[in-house]
């Protein structure tokens, strides 16, 4: 016995294709900014090595986003890293906020917090800044560091879902465009002419061939 067609149970699930562009940037974005942090660190183990050369481009290319001042920054083997201590502290907070990102929120979320906890988020940064500019208070590398990383570490959770909801958008809208040349094939095919058949006439026989 045949079951009824309404009854039927596809052997398959269709691609989840959201769920993979998800992981596809979040896995983007998480290898960035591993990247960025191992120049960060980097930079100062290549000097001591006596690869000096290597690491000049990357300060120079740090530079151009943060001042670099030896006092203000972390040293490793007796060099400075590339970016200040505070900077130092944003992305280290930052990559380590997207590593651990599928743990505390589902990929294919596009949706972010209330802007509320990003800017709460950023006030012990501005008050750190704030104090030293003023000196009412000397902040210090651990100071520095753990504010740019609290507030790095919040905004992953804007950054992503953003990322993420531009990865989809853009895997949507490519689609569309390679779907589109069949679907007009497919129209083209249902408004061709159908050529009129020659009528049989069955009330004669002597005229069948």
């Amino acid at each position: 016995m045949f079951a009824p067609a309404d009854s039927y149970v596809p052997q398959y699930a269709p691609r989840d294709e959201s769920g993979r562009v998800a992981l596809l940037v979040w896995a983007m974005v998480a290898a960035v900014a591993l990247l960025v942090l191992g120049l960060i660190i980097g930079a100062p183990l290549l000097v001591a090595s006596g690869h000096g050369s290597l690491a000049a481009p990357v300060y120079n290319l740090f530079g151009y986003v943060c001042h670099q001042l030896p006092e203000r920054s972390l040293h490793l083997e007796g060099h400075k890293l590339a970016v200040c201590s505070r900077c130092t502290g944003l992305y280290a907070g930052f990559a380590l906020s997207v590593l651990l990102y599928p743990l505390a929120r589902s990929l294919k979320r596009v949706d972010t917090p209330r802007l509320f906890w990003l800017v709460l988020a950023l006030v012990p940064l501005v008050v750190d800044w704030a104090l030293g500019v003023f000196e009412l208070w000397a902040n210090t590398h651990l100071s520095r560091f753990l504010t740019g990383a609290l507030f790095s570490s919040v905004a992953a959770f804007y950054i992503v879902p953003g990322l993420v909801d531009l990865g989809q958008s853009l895997r949507r809208r490519s689609r569309a465009r390679t779907e589109q040349p069949s679907r007009q094939a497919a129209d083209a095919a249902q408004v061709l002419p159908v050529a009129p058949s020659a009528p049989s006439d069955y009330s004669s026989p002597s005229s069948r061939i």
